[in-house]
């Protein structure tokens, strides 16, 4: 497994792994089934409104905001910026910010969009860091501890940012 694009961010250990995998799986009424998905190298479907929720980034905002299409920059900027876990999805051009179970307080625009209850969340295994190995999906920031989540504040002001570059303005 490459660290190439997460240069600065430390290896978790298997004890600090399996309690990631542990809190992430309780969000799911099945935990035992997510974590027998993970073991076999599979994507869990979790349930989000519950200990987490996610925000939808569209890779043309996220690209605005890293000005750069490099796996190593975009980890880079969205890690610093968001200091939470993040999701890539490369065959939906997807990124998903996990948050804290609130629903944000005002619209998000085009290129954001908030998923909370009564949604689920196809979700890789904590090891799967590197974007060669996740075709289905790969943590583009990877949780480096459970209950640590993006905040929702600099994820807001992500999207004013992307928003903004891409040309489009609230009216």
């Amino acid at each position: 497994m490459s660290t190439l694009h997460t240069p600065f961010a430390h290896r978790l250990t298997e004890a600090e792994r399996e309690a990631v995998r542990d809190w992430l799986a309780g969000s799911s009424k099945r935990p035992q089934a997510a974590k027998d998905q993970w073991r076999k190298g599979g994507i869990a479907a979790l349930a989000l409104g519950r200990r987490f929720s996610a925000v939808r980034l569209t890779k043309p905002l996220v690209h605005a905001v890293t000005t750069s299409a490099l796996p190593a920059t975009v980890t880079r900027v969205l890690a610093s910026t968001l200091n939470g876990p993040v999701i890539h999805d490369p065959q939906g051009r997807r990124f998903y910010a996990l948050t804290p179970p609130a629903e944000p307080t005002r619209a998000l625009g085009p290129h954001a969009e908030y998923l909370g209850s009564d949604t689920y969340l196809g979700v890789p295994p904590v090891e799967l860091v590197d974007p060669h190995d996740g075709l289905d999906g790969y943590w583009a920031v990877p949780m480096i501890r459970p209950g640590a989540l993006c905040d929702p504040l600099r994820l807001a002001a992500l999207v004013t940012t992307g928003s903004t570059e891409l040309g489009e303005t609230e009216s």
